[in-house]
Formats: C-alpha cells, sequence, structure tokens
C-alpha cells in the first residue's frame, strides 16, 4: 500500500450502561474483526469498521484486560489481576487457562515456527507454554519483574521494569546466568513499549527527573545483531504507545497519551513526518495497528474506539475476505412446561455451578442433636402481659434489658480429640467428606496432620482415633520428623528389617549409628501393634551426623514454610541414609550371605555387608578416550537409582515405567549383569516439573505404576535376554495441599497384611500418626497434582522366599548387664550408687525390676495466648534422656539398684557442671544407645517394670513395653470416679510415711519408692483394706490440696552413705532419726532388713539436679 494520509471516521462508541476504558486494541488478521478488552476485565469482539458488537467473555481476576492478541485460529488475553492466561476460540469458547502461583505480568505474540508463547510472572521469570495446549515447556528465573514480551525472527526480547531490554535466546531454554544473551539498559525506569522489525528493536519508557519518573521523550534504536544503541527518535509530547506500520517496514506509529498521533520513517526521521490529533478530550489507553496498516485504532478512558482509515470505505479490517465472522452461539430457549399437581420439581432444572451444592451434603456431616425445645416465657412477663385481637404483649422488664433475643453461647472448643473428652459416637471414622472437597485436594486421609495438646499433656491426645489398625504409627512435632515415611518404609522391607534389627545385637562401636537406630525403631513398631511411637532418637542421630558432614539441607527445623520442598529433601536424605547404613556395616568381617548360592541370584564377596547385599547393584562403567580410543572400566556400588525421563515428544524409548527404570540402569556407559541387579530397588523418582509430572497423572485409558515391573534385560555379554520381575512394595508420596505446604506421606504394602481377607488390599497409608487401609488401585492411582511421587522401593520376584536370615543374631550379649558401661575419665566411686547384676541375677521372664527417668530441658514449649486468656500448646517442651535407674524388684538384693547411667549426649550443652561430659562427670556416664541396649534386653527378657508414670518415660526413651508387663503406681492408687492421678510424692508421704523429692529429684529414690508402693499395695490387698486406704488417700489429699504438708521439724543429718554392696549385707543398719511427730514409716513386706535400712540411709545422699519423669 502506497503511503497515503490518514482519515478519521466515525468512532465506535460505548454499549454499556457505565463506560468503561478500553484498555487493550488487536485487530484479527484472518477475519473483519477488531477484539478489545475494556477496564472490567470483558474481551468484546467489534466486527467491520461500523462496530457491530459481537461476542464477549471475561479474562479472569475481576480486574481490566492488560494484553489481547488474535492469530488465525485463537484469542489470547490476560488481566491486570494477574489471575492467569488463557485462550479463547473466535467465538469465545475457552481453550486453555494457565495458572501459575504467581500473578502473570504479560506475555508474548506467538512464535510461528514452533507454536510456542512467552509469559511472565512476578516471581519473576519466564514461562514457555505451548499456544495449542498451554502446557509448560521451559521455565527459567530472571533478574526483574517482564513488562514487555516480543518474539523476533532469532530472538525473545524483554522489556523489563527496571529499564534494562534483554535479549534471550529460547531455544537454549534460557540457561545463561540471568536468562539472556544480550542486555542494554534502556530507559532509566520502566519499559513501556517495544517493538522490533528486522534488526532493529524500538523502545519507549520512562526516565527520571528530579527523582521522580516522567515520560522519556526518546524513542530509543538498537541494532538487535550487537544490541548497538542507534540515534534515537524524539517524540516531545511523551510516547505512550509505538506500534510498526505494516508494507511501510521501516515506519513507526508513536502516540501519546493525549492523541498525537506520528508516523516516522526511521531510515530516513529527517523526511517529512505525518502528524494527527485525535478528535477527544479523553485520555489514550491502548492503540493497535491493523495487519495491512489501513486501520488504526485507539481506545479512550470513555470507552470510546477512535478509528483512522487510509482506505476505502468498504476495505475490511484484516484487507480481504476471510474467515467468516463467529457469532456466540444464542441461548436455548427455556422448555415449556405444562405446570400440574404432579410435575416433578427436577423438570425445572438448575443454572450451572461449580461447587457442591447443599443437597449435596455428606451423611457423615449430618449432626445427631435434635432441636431443644423453645425457651420458657419469664413470670415476671406473664404477669403483666396483655391481650388484644389474639395478640400478647408486655412491657420488658427491667433485668430483661439488653438480652432480648438473646442466648448465651459456649465458647468454641479446640478440635482436637482428647482421651479425657472422649464423644460417646465412638464408631466415627477419620474419613468424613467436607462440602468444600474437590478432586484437585487430596482427600481426608492424606492431609497433614498435627497432634493437639490438652492440659493433660500429649498422652491425653487420643491416637486412637487416628489408627485402627495393628500397625503402628509415628509421632510429629519432633525435629526431622519428616523421616518418619522412610521409617515405614523401610520397617516394611522385611530383609532390611531383619539386617537392621540384628545390627542392635552386635557389638557396634560407633555412639551415632543410623543402622542401630533403625533397629530399635522397627522392634518398637514391632511390639507396639498399632500403638503410637515416637521416632526422636533417630531422628536426633540424623541431626548430629548431618552437622558432622555440614549436610545442614537435611535438618528439618520445625519451621512449616510454603515453599519447603520435602519431596527433595527427602531423596537427598534417602541417599544419605543408605551410604551410612552401608558403611557402618563394613565394620565387621562376618557377613553372612543373605541368598543361596544361584547363578541367577547376585553373588557378592565374603565381605559384603548385608545391606550392600540387599541394595547394592554393581555394575561395571565404560569410558573412551576421544583422541587415544583407550578404554578404561571401572566398578562401583551404587544404592539408589535416580529416574530419567524422556522428554515427550522426541524419539527415543518408551514412556512407560519399565523402560525409564531401563533408560537409568542400563545407560551407555554401564554394563549391569542380571545377577548383579540387587533384591531390593530403591529408587529416587525425581518428579521436579509439570512435564515429568505429566508421565505420572492417571489418564482414561491406563495407570502409570503398576503393581509390578518387568525389565527386559541381558543376562551377560554373550548371552540370551532375560526377564527380571521387580515387584512394588512402598512408596512415598510428597502431597500438596490447599496453602501450597506438604508434607510427606509412605504408601506400603504391609507384608503382615497380604493374603487377609478381612481388608480391603494389603496396601496402608501412613500418614505419621494416622494409618488407614485403601484398595490397590487408590494406592497406585495419581489423580491429581496434589499427590507427587518421591521414593519407591521394589523387591525381586525370584528373590523372595529365599533369603536366608540363620546367619545373622538375633539376641542381645546379657553380660551388658553385668560390665561397668562408664565412659567418664574423672568418676567419683563415693558417688557410684549401683551395683550391675552378677552372672546368677540375669532377668528372666519373672523377674521384677523397679525403673525411674530423669531428662533435661532441651527446648521450651512454644505456646499461643489467645485474647479471652487461654492458652494453647503448639508444640511441647523437647526433652532429652539425662539419667535412667534400674533397681531389683525381687531377691536378697530388692531394691539395689543395678543400673545408675548419666547419659553422655553431645546434644546437651548448657549444663553449667558438666555433668554429662565425659572429661568432666563424676557420675557414671554411658552413651545412649548403651543404655538403650540395656532397656531393650530387660524388655526382650519379659521383665516387669515397675515405676510411676512410666507411660511418658517409655514414649521419651522409645521403647514399648506391653501394658501387661508394667505396673505403674500412679494407676494402682487411683479411683476412677475421682478422676485425679496422684504424684508420686504425695503417695510416699501418706503410704509410706516418707518425704521424698525435698529439695531436688533423684531417679534412684524415685524407683525405690514406687517398688515400695507397689509391695504396700499387695499388702493392702491381702489384708483387704486397699479400699478403705484409697478412700482414706483421696480423702487427705482433698484435705492437704492433694501436697504433702511441710513437715514440723527438719530431719537431723543423716551418717554416711555406705556402697550398695555394704548397704545390702548390714542387717542391723539405722534408719534415719526423725521428729517424735512424725509417725514410723510403712516398711512393706519384703522390705525388712538390710535393704530398706541401707536405702533409708542414703536418703540424705546428694540428689541430680536434672528434672524427673
Amino acid at each position: 500500500m502506497s503511503a497515503q494520509s490518514y482519515r478519521p471516521v466515525v468512532p465506535i462508541a460505548p454499549h454499556d450502561a457505565v463506560p468503561q476504558a478500553i484498555t487493550a486494541l488487536s485487530f484479527d488478521p484472518t477475519s473483519d474483526t477488531l477484539w478489545s478488552g475494556a477496564n472490567s476485565g470483558n474481551v468484546t469482539a467489534y466486527y467491520t469498521p461500523q462496530g457491530i458488537r459481537g461476542v464477549s467473555f471475561p479474562v479472569g481476576g475481576g480486574l481490566a484486560a492488560n494484553k489481547v492478541i488474535a492469530d488465525e485460529t485463537q484469542v489470547r488475553a490476560q488481566g491486570v489481576a494477574g489471575e492467569g492466561i488463557g485462550a479463547w476460540s473466535k467465538g469465545g469458547v475457552n481453550r486453555w487457562y494457565y495458572r501459575p502461583s504467581a500473578s502473570v505480568t504479560t506475555f508474548s505474540s506467538t512464535l510461528s515456527s514452533s507454536r510456542t508463547v512467552a509469559v511472565s510472572t512476578s516471581t519473576p521469570e519466564i514461562v514457555l507454554l505451548n499456544s495449542i495446549t498451554g502446557s509448560v515447556l521451559r521455565q527459567a528465573s530472571v533478574p526483574s519483574t517482564i513488562r514487555h514480551l516480543h518474539f523476533t525472527h532469532s530472538y525473545l526480547l524483554s522489556g523489563d521494569s527496571d529499564g534494562y531490554l534483554r535479549c534471550h535466546d529460547h531455544r537454549t531454554g534460557l540457561r545463561r546466568e540471568g536468562g539472556a544473551e544480550n542486555t542494554v539498559k534502556a530507559h532509566a525506569s520502566e519499559i513501556q513499549g517495544l517493538q522490533s522489525s528486522g534488526n532493529h528493536v524500538y523502545t519507549i519508557g520512562w526516565g527520571l527527573r528530579q527523582s521522580r519518573p516522567v515520560p522519556d521523550p526518546l524513542v530509543k534504536i538498537y541494532d538487535l545483531r550487537s544490541m548497538r544503541p542507534l540515534s534515537p527518535l524524539p517524540f516531545p509530547s511523551g510516547p505512550a504507545f509505538i506500534n510498526l506500520l505494516p508494507m511501510r517496514s521501516s515506519s513507526l506509529v508513536v502516540t501519546s497519551n493525549q492523541g498525537l498521533v506520528n508516523i516516522v520513517d526511521t531510515s530516513n526521521p529527517t523526511s517529512a513526518n505525518e502528524f494527527y490529533q485525535l478528535d477527544t478530550p479523553a485520555f489514550i489507553s491502548s492503540a493497535a495497528v491493523s495487519p495491512t496498516g489501513a486501520y488504526m485504532a485507539f481506545g479512550d478512558s470513555d470507552g470510546v474506539i477512535h478509528i483512522m482509515t487510509a482506505a476505502n470505505d468498504d476495505m475490511p479490517f484484516n484487507g480481504y475476505e476471510g474467515q467468516p465472522v463467529e457469532w456466540a452461539d444464542p441461548p436455548e430457549p427455556l422448555p415449556e412446561i405444562d405446570w400440574t399437581d404432579s410435575t416433578p420439581l427436577n423438570s425445572v432444572g438448575l443454572p450451572h455451578y461449580n461447587t457442591l451444592l447443599l443437597s449435596s451434603w455428606a451423611s457423615q456431616l449430618e449432626s445427631v442433636k435434635v432441636s431443644t425445645a423453645p425457651m420458657k416465657i419469664p413470670l415476671s412477663v406473664l404477669s403483666t402481659i396483655k391481650t388484644n385481637d389474639g395478640i400478647a404483649y408486655a412491657p420488658l422488664p427491667r433485668e430483661l434489658k439488653g438480652r432480648r433475643n438473646m442466648i448465651a453461647v459456649a465458647a468454641p472448643k479446640d478440635q482436637g480429640r482428647f482421651r479425657s473428652g472422649k464423644q460417646s459416637d465412638a464408631s466415627r471414622q477419620v474419613e468424613f467428606v467436607g462440602v468444600n472437597d474437590s478432586p484437585d485436594e487430596p482427600p481426608p486421609r492424606y492431609r497433614k496432620v498435627e497432634i493437639e495438646y490438652s492440659r493433660f499433656g500429649v498422652e491425653d491426645f487420643d491416637f486412637a482415633f487416628f489408627n485402627k489398625t495393628e500397625f503402628s504409627g509415628l509421632e510429629t512435632h519432633i525435629l526431622n520428623s519428616y523421616t518418619n515415611s522412610l521409617l515405614q518404609v523401610l520397617h516394611y522391607c522385611l530383609p532390611i528389617r531383619k539386617v537392621a534389627k540384628s545390627h542392635i545385637t552386635t557389638r557396634c562401636p560407633s555412639e551415632h549409628c543410623l543402622l542401630c537406630e533403625l533397629g530399635f525403631v522397627s522392634r518398637m513398631l514391632e511390639d507396639a501393634k498399632g500403638t503410637n511411637c515416637q521416632s526422636s532418637n533417630f531422628c536426633k542421630t540424623v541431626g548430629v551426623l548431618a552437622q558432622s558432614v555440614n549436610a545442614i539441607e537435611l535438618i528439618d527445623y520445625g519451621v512449616d514454610l510454603a515453599e519447603m520442598n520435602y519431596a527433595r529433601m527427602i531423596q537427598m536424605f534417602h541417599r544419605f541414609l543408605l551410604d551410612h547404613l552401608a558403611v557402618e556395616e563394613e565394620s565387621y568381617s562376618d557377613n553372612p550371605p543373605l541368598l543361596p548360592p544361584d547363578p541367577s541370584f547376585p553373588q557378592y564377596t565374603a565381605t559384603s555387608p548385608p545391606i550392600t547385599q540387599l541394595l547394592g547393584m554393581f555394575s561395571r562403567n565404560t569410558s573412551i578416550c576421544t583422541y587415544c580410543k583407550v578404554m578404561r572400566e571401572k566398578e562401583q556400588v551404587t544404592f539408589v537409582i535416580d529416574l530419567i525421563y524422556s522428554r515427550k515428544g522426541m524419539a527415543g524409548p518408551e514412556s512407560d515405567l519399565a523402560s525409564i527404570y531401563k533408560l537409568r540402569i542400563f545407560d551407555s556407559s554401564r554394563f549391569v549383569a542380571t545377577p548383579d541387579l540387587p533384591p531390593i530397588l530403591a529408587v529416587n523418582a525425581n518428579v521436579y516439573s509439570d512435564e515429568i509430572f505429566e508421565y505420572w497423572l492417571d489418564t482414561r485409558k491406563q495407570r502409570f505404576l503398576t503393581p509390578f515391573v518387568e525389565l527386559y534385560v541381558q543376562a551377560g555379554e554373550s548371552e540370551e535376554p532375560s526377564f527380571v520381575t521387580y515387584n512394588l512394595r512402598a512408596m512415598i508420596i510428597q502431597v500438596l495441599n490447599k496453602d501450597r505446604r506438604s508434607h510427606l506421606v509412605a504408601i506400603v504394602k504391609v507384608p503382615e497384611a497380604e493374603h487377609r481377607e478381612d481388608l480391603l488390599s494389603p496396601w496402608f497409608v501412613f500418614n505419621d500418626f494416622s494409618v488407614q487401609n485403601i484398595s490397590e488401585e487408590e494406592a497406585l492411582s495419581f489423580p491429581g497434582k496434589w499427590k507427587v511421587p518421591a521414593i519407591l522401593y521394589l523387591e525381586r520376584g525370584d528373590c523372595q522366599g529365599q533369603f536366608d536370615y540363620s546367619g545373622l543374631s538375633d539376641t542381645i550379649d546379657p553380660s551388658i548387664l553385668s560390665q561397668d558401661t562408664s565412659i567418664s575419665v574423672h568418676r567419683d566411686a563415693s558417688l557410684i550408687k549401683h551395683e550391675p547384676l552378677g552372672p546368677k541375677e540375669l532377668p528372666c521372664h519373672e523377674s521384677l525390676v523397679s525403673i525411674d527417668a530423669e531428662f533435661v530441658l532441651m527446648q521450651q514449649e512454644e505456646t499461643e495466648y489467645r485474647s479471652d486468656g487461654t492458652k494453647k500448646v503448639l508444640r511441647p517442651a523437647r526433652l532429652s534422656l539425662a539419667r535412667v535407674s534400674v533397681l531389683r524388684g525381687d531377691g536378697k538384693k530388692i531394691g539395689v539398684p543395678f543400673i545408675d547411667d548419666h547419659i553422655h549426649t553431645s546434644e546437651i550443652i548448657s549444663l553449667e557442671d558438666g555433668d554429662l561430659e565425659p572429661h568432666t562427670s563424676p557420675y557414671t556416664l554411658t552413651p545412649l544407645k548403651v543404655v538403650y541396649k540395656k532397656l531393650r534386653l530387660l524388655v526382650d527378657s519379659g521383665c516387669t517394670f515397675i515405676g510411676h508414670g512410666l507411660s511418658k518415660d517409655f514414649r521419651i526413651i522409645n521403647i514399648y513395653v506391653p501394658p501387661e508387663r508394667v505396673i505403674d503406681t500412679v494407676d494402682l492408687y487411683f479411683l476412677r470416679e475421682r478422676q485425679r492421678r496422684l504424684s508420686l510424692r504425695f503417695l510416699s508421704w501418706f503410704v509410706l510415711h516418707e518425704n521424698i523429692q525435698t529439695d531436688t529429684h533423684d531417679s534412684i529414690e524415685d524407683a525405690r519408692s514406687a517398688l515400695m508402693l507397689y509391695t504396700a499395695y499387695e499388702d493392702f490387698e491381702a489384708q483387704g483394706i486397699l479400699d478403705e486406704k484409697l478412700d482414706e488417700l483421696y480423702r487427705e489429699g482433698r484435705k492437704h490440696n492433694w501436697k504433702p504438708p511441710p513437715p514440723l521439724r527438719t530431719e537431723s543429718a543423716s551418717p554416711p552413705v555406705p556402697p550398695p554392696s555394704q548397704a545390702a549385707s548390714q542387717p542391723n543398719a539405722l534408719p534415719i532419726m526423725r521428729s517424735s511427730m512424725t509417725p514410723a514409716p510403712f516398711v512393706p513386706s519384703g522390705f525388712q532388713g538390710g535393704a530398706f535400712a541401707g536405702f533409708q540411709q542414703s536418703r540424705s545422699s546428694s540428689r541430680s539436679h536434672w528434672r524427673s519423669g
């Protein structure tokens, strides 16, 4: 088209009752249509220069439309609200909508060669989308927020809020630093417009004057090949919009907000320019040029679209007779209904809805509470009531003023389920349906569960409500408790469980051993049989070892952040754990083979530890020099396989799970024979992008994850290929909640649950302390993006049932109870209060022992105080075992301690006296793992434990003792109807007439008092006076406010304390002197003689300053 002057035509007036500013304009390249975006957030089509209104649709977000671009097949638009970017057909039907987590700032035109559209977000980052489907192709971070994006013939240009013009190569994935190939500072402040023609780039933007932004009066020009600046174009009015003029490739249309339009030839800017002034008093808010350059459109703040043309009156917007205009489908007429008494209501129909209707109220949400009767009318009202025409009325009494039509409402209660306030409906389940549930949100059984705390502590929390199975869960609110899911997976892999349990019976020299802690957790989970457990010792060891190697990314400090990626964290810890497990077993020379000699099974050397036999994959890596062609081979052992995915749409292997396994295991540089494939395959899923996650999502035809996978592998370099079958045993998934916070859940095929007909399947969900049985179909499905795979464990099919565990030890050496295990360098002999067991005193199934533990406070509890004065415990205080004392409960030396160990741990650093440091402690100092082994041996020997409040002690120690082998004095002296449990101090004062814990706690003193209380209980029962004593006990407790009264006179000094062995051999040892007003102590049967006398003399000995359990 030759250069012609433009003339205005009749503008397109607004059609809305309240005019909305036109914020975006775009001419359709294939039809006679002008697309406009309004301040209301709607995109509207105007057909022909006469402005016939067509389809209209919202862009989302409720704010103005920011940008509209029409191409051959669809219209793309984005709003100022930044909710997302979508594509619509020419008829207004949405085709796709991309909604990122951050706000969308702008998008580009389509790169015709690859059908790619670039989108920028406020993160800031660039996202490349498929313009046909809206799927994400690539993502890359950028230095600053982008305001304009534009594709040239070879590059992607971005105009940023910091005034920089950046040139990106989208073909390389924007991998350079900052994502840019070239960068130039175009304007002092934000770039306002961006266009390109050939090798030239044009920009307009904001400058600074006296530190205030003003429109830059220059149109900047740069050479795209080198980003070299060329002579700028002056525009004193301040450019607001720039557009290229088609058919005149070197011409540029520059428009100001005041309506001044300048068409300038950039190749010859000194030639005569064209100037036009729009006839409008309003502010110009958008501009566009038609594909042929015959029309220019300008939108103003009054909702008017001004059109200027250089063509004939009958020329369409696109310059030729293109595609026919798509009109919006007219609404279907409402059906006529002949209304009768029998016409069903559902014939009326319902409007479109996208949330659940109230009529879909789940049966689990129905309340069983019936409405109460109406309140009675007060007598003061009835006495003055008057009636007129059937209506009764009365004056409002003074005492009811301010309370009319009001009813007292109870304060809202915590939603936690506590055993102290159990509801009568015990059949309620964890699984319930809410009215806001949707397929895009995790089901209730997968959502994050939290422990809530009542005034009775964590022991009052009803864990049984969340777990009605015989398989135990693990508690949260512990540092590094994100490892709970991996612990469950390893526990239910039977060969790993056997090896870990065997390891705790060996003489492991390491103080911090993850394999030992794994064995302790496995024993605890086995014994608990559905009771909740705590893995604090394992989690603490993880923190110590991670800090020792500076792997701080593995430590969870308890800060629940939305950006915390637990899938990546657990996969890093997975590799860290298996490497440590293999190293920790290498110190033993006796490593029995776990599989029989068979050519098809993995064969290992005699020095291969059991963990390597189970998880290690031996391979030969081959490397060839590209110059001299020298080949080198190196053997290595791999414990974890990281999956690698081929890019969709590219030529390569199939996209099924078996091919992905094979692609990673048998790559071009590594040879793995069939016998070298491990019995257990540990896999990191490595799902870190939406493109990879599409592999795992369920489709209508099939699921990606299957219960077993067959690997078609080479048995040897010269042998025939063969199949190796792996069965899925367990997996760890990351669950994304509605607030984008994540947590980890284990889905396990429990071996003990296989072949059971009373279950849905052997698959269980272990969501920390919540455990539920699910179907296999649910376990293997990935219905939405809330379920992200992290770790998979597979067991080799031909190895199942072939393992030989006879070479593994299964019992702890009982002589550990007879050894002195102290590591204290400067131990004070006068402070040794225990006497180890002799060879003939080793515990058996009938043995009685009395136990008490003391703990140190490692971290204060986190408490939330509410406006009504109440408080809620968010996270309990963190305690660590500091001392444990175990006494003989029967025999000649009854009451004499045989364990009195102070615990050495590197985590405790705040004690001033150094009582838990090997070089300064005067006490018997023992590593925590050795103490745990002693207690583990007592439990395995079948001992019965006597103590006071033992459930909390055992929980913190991380050991489970069956209830039938625990005698707790807090339960012996308890009347359920009184609903109050009594302290050890008060019971000792009333029953034994002893004042204990007067200054500090002493675990030996507490354990011996509990033992004497138990013996006294048996005496009361034998005499038939137990009920009488309990009633008297509670009467005295109420009288003294449940605390022992202070003694009338201070007890006299005690003689020196003999060692326990001497005390036990002194039958005539004198008891402590007492006030004449203090009653003589009650001495239970079995305590007459030397042992009790020795206890009396040791009363005044030094006591530990730690807090008792």
